[in-house]
C-alpha cells in the first residue's frame, strides 16, 4: 500500500518534506539491519528472493485507490507476499526480500522522487511492524489457528501503519485535517479488502508446506480473480465518478454567460475529475510530466493541463481521455457562447457597415444622457442624410449602393473622435453621438463629415459626386433617447427642405413645421387615393399665328378647399415617394380630358404633361404610358421634365425613353436653361421639344443681354430641329420681341392665357379656331 500526495504536497511544505523525509530515512535504517543481518546468516533460500519480488511488483500494480481533492491512497495488495514470506523464511530474510520488492516496486513508478522516498520508507517500516507481530504472535506454532491468528493480526497491522502514515503524509502536505483522509469514503471497502488478501499469503504457507512447491502455481488463479475483480471494481467505481462530473460539467456549462466563467468551471471540473489542485488552462501544450486536452475556444489555442506525475489514479491514458471529454464539454461551451455573441452582435449592428443599428444607438443615447445629468456635460446627436443617394442604386445596382455605404462609413468613423458612436439607422440615413463636445466641436465635426461626402466615390469607373444633409439636435432635461433621435431627424429633413449639403440645429419651430408637413403628406396620399387632385391647362400659342398649339397639365390641388402651392405639394410628393402615385393620377386624368378633347376640336393639338426623372425608374412607366397615348384618341401627347431635376443618363432611363419616343410621344425639357448640362440632354436624349425658362425671357423688353441669349437659344433649337417654347410671357413687349426673333416660336404665359380647366380649355379652343378660321377666309 503506498500514498500519493495531492498537487500541492508536490509543491510541499517545510514539515510534509521534513515527515517524509524522516520516514524514509526510518525504513532505510530498517533495510540497513536487515541486510546486516542477511549477511551475518546468509540468505536462507534464493527461491522466494527470484519469484517474491517479481510477485510484488505485479500485484502492486492492481491498487485499490482511496483519494479526495486534496491527495489520494493507493491501498496495494502486495503484503499477502509479505505474509508468504514471514511464514516460511526468518524474519531478517523475509524483510530484507520485502525491502528490496518495495524498492523495485517504487523506482518503477513515474511517481515523484519524494513520494517513491515516502512510500519506501512506510512500505519497509510498515513491513518490519507486520514481521514483528507475525513472529511475537505465533512463537512456536506452525500450521495452527494461533499462526493464522498471527498472521491476520499482522496484516492489520500493516494497513493501519501504512493507512495512518500516507493520511499523515498528505494532511501535513496539502494543509488539511489528518481525520478528513482517515475516514474518507472507500476506507472501510479497503480494510474489508486487505485482510482476506493477506491471509491468500498464509493460504500459500499451507499449500507450500504440504504439497511440492509447483502448486503454487495453483494460486494464481484466485489472486489474479481477486486482483481483477479489485480492479474492476477500483474502474468501474472511478468512472462513475467520473462521469457523474462530465455530465454535471455540461449541464453548468450550458449556463455560464462569458468564457471567464467558462474557464474557472473548467479548471474546478478538471480538479474535482482528476483529484488534482493543480491544474491550469494555458496557451502552450503540455510538457514533459504533464497531461492536457486542447479546447478550442475560437479565437486562440487553449490547454488544459494537470501534472501527470505523482498520479493516484490507475492509468495516465484514463486521465487524458477524461481531460480530452471536459475539453470536448469545454469547447462546445465556447462554440454557444461565440454563437451567442454573433446573433447579439448581428441582432445589434447594421449588417452591411458593421456599425451600430438603431437600437444600440438608443441605449447608448441613454446611458449617455446619464452620465450627462450626473457630470453635467452635453449630449449630441448628428443625424445624416446623403442627398440624391437613390440614382446611385438605379443606375450602378444596388452593390454598388452598398459599397458606397460602406465606404461612407468608414468615412464617418475617420470624422468623429473614438469615444463617439456612429450608427446606420438604415438606408443612407446615419448617425453621431457625440458625448461631452461644445458647440463648436460639433461645427468642425460637421464640417469633417461634408467634406468626407463630397469627395465623392469611385463606382466603377466613375466617380460619383455625393453630399449629405445633417440635423443637430443638444438634449435638454426634459429629452429621452427616442425624442432626441426625432429632433435630429427632422432637423435634417429641414435642412434637405433648405437646399440640401447643409446642417441645421433642431429648434422648437422646426418640430410645427415637421408635424404640419408630416399631415400634410397624409393627406395628399387620401386627395391622391380619391382622385381630388385637379388639373389645370395653360395653353401655348405659335407666336406667328396666334392660334393654340397645344397646353400644359398643371395638378392643383385643395387643402381643406385652400389652394396649395404647386411647388409645395409636390415637393412634398418628391420628398415622401408620393411622386409615382401623384404622376399616375394626372397622367390617367389628362388622358381622360384629351379624348374629350379631341372630339370637339379639329387640327393639331398637343397636350404636355409633367412627370419626375423618378418615373422613368419605375417599372411600369412605359406601360402606363401606352395605355394613357391609347386613351387620348388620337391627341399628341409631351412629357416634361424639368432640367432644375436633373437627369441621369443610366440605361434604365435611356431604355425607357427610347421605347416611349418610339410610341410617338415627344419629350420637352422643362426649365431650360437653368443647369449646366442642357446642351448635353439634347445630345443624349430623344428630346423634340425645349421649353425656355422664363428668367431668360423675363427682361427680354428692356435688356438688349437677354434679348440677345433668347435669341440664341431659339436658334440654337431651331438649327437642332427642335421646337422652341417660350415661357413666363407677361407684356405685349415681351411678345413683340419674340416676333421680331423670327419664325418657329411658340409662347406661354399669363399675358396670353392663365391656367384653365378642362371645360374653359374647350371654349377657349373654339373661339380660337373660329378666329383662325375667320382669319384665314379673310
Amino acid at each position: 500500500m503506498t500514498s500519493t500526495p495531492s498537487a500541492t504536497a508536490v509543491a510541499g511544505t517545510r514539515r510534509g518534506a521534513v515527515f517524509d523525509g524522516a520516514v524514509c530515512a526510518v525504513g532505510l535504517a530498517i533495510f540497513v539491519v536487515a541486510v546486516v543481518a542477511v549477511a551475518q546468516d546468509g540468505l536462507t533460500h534464493i527461491a522466494p528472493a527470484l519469484v517474491g519480488i517479481p510477485v510484488i511488483l505485479i500485484v502492486s500494480r492492481f491498487p485499490l485507490v482511496v483519494d479526495n481533492n486534496d491527495g489520494g491512497i493507493e491501498v496495494g495488495f502486495d503484503s499477502c507476499v509479505l505474509m508468504f514470506l514471514l511464514c516460511t523464511l526468518p524474519a531478517h530474510d523475509a524483510v530484507f526480500i520485502w525491502s528490496l520488492g518495495v524498492m523495485v516496486t517504487q523506482l518503477t513508478t513515474g511517481k515523484l522522487w519524494s513520494s517513491k522516498a515516502f512510500n519506501i520508507g512506510v512500505g519497509i517500516i510498515a513491513g518490519s511492524i507486520a514481521a514483528a507481530v507475525v513472529t511475537a504472535g505465533r512463537g512456536d506454532s506452525i500450521g495452527t489457528g494461533r499462526e493464522l491468528a498471527a498472521v491476520m493480526i499482522a496484516a492489520v497491522a500493516y494497513f493501519a501503519t501504512d493507512y495512518v502514515m500516507s493520511a499523515v503524509s498528505v494532511g501535513i502536505s496539502s494543509g488539511t485535517a489528518i481525520r478528513r483522509h482517515l475516514l474518507q469514503r472507500g476506507t472501510w471497502l479497503a480494510v474489508a479488502c486487505f485482510v482476506p488478501f493477506d491471509t491468500l499469503g498464509y493460504l500459500g504457507v499451507v499449500v507450500h508446506r504440504a504439497t511440492p512447491g509447483w502448486m503454487l502455481i495453483l494460486l494464481a488463479v484466485p489472486l489474479v480473480t481477486l486482483l481483477v475483480a479489485t480492479r474492476a471494481v477500483t474502474r468501474a467505481r472511478e468512472n462513475a465518478r467520473r462521469l457523474t462530473v462530465l455530465f454535471d460539467a455540461a449541464v453548468r456549462a450550458q449556463t455560464h454567460t462569458d468564457r471567464e466563467r467558462v474557464v474557472g468551471a473548467l479548471v474546478e471540473d478538471a480538479r474535482d475529475l482528476l483529484h488534482l489542485r493543480r491544474v491550469a488552462v494555458r496557451s502552450t501544450p503540455p510538457d514533459g510530466g504533464e497531461i492536457g486536452a486542447r479546447v478550442n475556444d475560437g479565437e486562440e489555442p487553449r490547454w488544459l493541463v494537470a501534472k501527470a506525475l505523482g498520479r493516484a489514479r490507475s492509468t495516465i491514458a484514463a486521465d487524458e481521455q477524461a481531460l480530452r471529454a471536459l475539453g470536448a464539454v469545454a469547447s462546445d461551451a465556447f462554440a454557444r457562447l461565440a454563437l451567442t455573441e454573433e446573433m447579439v452582435h448581428v441582432a445589434r449592428h447594421d449588417p452591411l457597415t458593421d456599425l451600430p443599428n438603431r437600437g444600440i444607438l438608443l441605449d447608448r443615447l441613454l446611458e449617455a444622457q446619464a452620465n450627462a445629468r450626473t457630470n453635467g456635460t452635453q449630449v449630441t446627436l448628428l443625424f445624416i442624410d446623403l442627398d440624391g443617394f437613390k440614382p446611385v442604386n438605379d443606375r450602378f445596382g444596388h452593390a454598388a449602393g452598398d459599397a458606397v455605404l460602406v465606404e461612407l462609413a468608414d468615412r464617418l468613423r475617420s470624422c468623429v473622435r473614438e469615444c463617439d458612436t456612429v450608427a446606420r439607422l438604415g438606408g443612407d440615413e446615419f448617425a453621431v453621438l457625440i458625448e461631452g463636445a461644445e458647440v463648436a466641436e460639433v461645427e468642425e465635426m460637421w464640417a469633417r463629415v461634408l467634406a468626407a461626402t463630397r469627395r465623392g466615390v469611385l463606382v466603377a469607373g466613375h466617380l460619383l459626386p455625393l453630399s449629405a444633409s445633417g440635423g443637430i439636435a443638444f438634449g435638454g432635461p426634459g429629452d429621452d433617447a427616442e425624442g432626441l433621435l426625432r429632433k435630429a431627424d427632422l432637423a435634417m429633413y429641414e435642412a434637405k427642405a433648405r437646399g440640401k449639403a447643409r446642417v441645421v440645429v433642431y429648434e422648437h419651430a422646426i418640430g410645427r413645421a415637421r408635424v404640419e408637413r408630416l399631415e400634410m403628406v397624409d393627406d395628399l396620399r387620401r386627395a391622391v387615393a380619391r382622385a381630388e387632385i385637379e388639373i389645370a391647362y395653360q395653353p401655348i400659342v405659335d407666336v406667328d399665328s396666334g392660334r393654340i398649339a397645344g397646353a400644359e397639365a398643371l395638378a392643383r390641388w385643395r387643402r381643406d378647399g385652400v389652394p396649395v402651392s404647386p411647388e409645395l405639394f409636390i415637393g412634398i410628393a418628391e420628398e415622401s415617394g408620393l411622386i409615382i402615385d401623384l404622376g399616375e393620377s394626372v397622367l390617367t386624368a389628362v388622358a381622360a380630358d384629351a379624348a374629350v378633347l379631341h372630339d370637339q376640336i379639329d387640327g393639331p393639338f398637343v397636350m404636355t404633361v409633367n412627370i419626375s426623372a423618378r418615373q422613368l425608374r419605375e417599372p411600369g412607366f412605359v406601360e402606363l404610358v401606352a395605355r394613357s397615348l391609347a386613351a387620348m384618341n388620337g391627341t399628341a401627347l409631351a412629357l416634361e421634365i424639368t432640367e432644375r431635376q436633373g437627369i441621369d443618363l443610366d440605361p434604365v432611363v435611356l431604355d425607357a425613353m427610347h421605347a416611349i419616343a418610339a410610341m410617338g410621344v415627344r419629350f420637352a425639357i422643362d426649365d431650360f436653361g437653368v443647369g449646366f448640362s442642357s446642351i448635353s440632354y439634347l445630345r443624349d436624349i430623344p428630346v423634340q421639344i425645349i421649353k425656355a425658362d422664363g428668367s431668360l425671357s423675363h427682361a427680354i423688353d428692356s435688356d438688349e443681354r437677354a434679348s440677345a441669349l433668347l435669341r440664341s437659344v431659339a436658334h440654337m433649337g431651331r438649327s437642332l430641329g427642335l421646337e422652341v417654347v417660350v415661357e413666363g410671357i407677361e407684356r405685349e413687349a415681351q411678345l413683340t420681341v419674340l416676333r421680331d426673333h423670327g419664325h418657329q416660336l411658340y409662347a406661354q404665359g399669363f399675358l396670353l392665357h392663365r391656367p384653365m380647366p378642362i371645360d374653359d380649355l374647350l371654349t377657349t379652343l373654339r373661339g380660337d379656331r373660329t378666329t383662325s378660321a375667320l382669319t384665314s377666309v379673310s
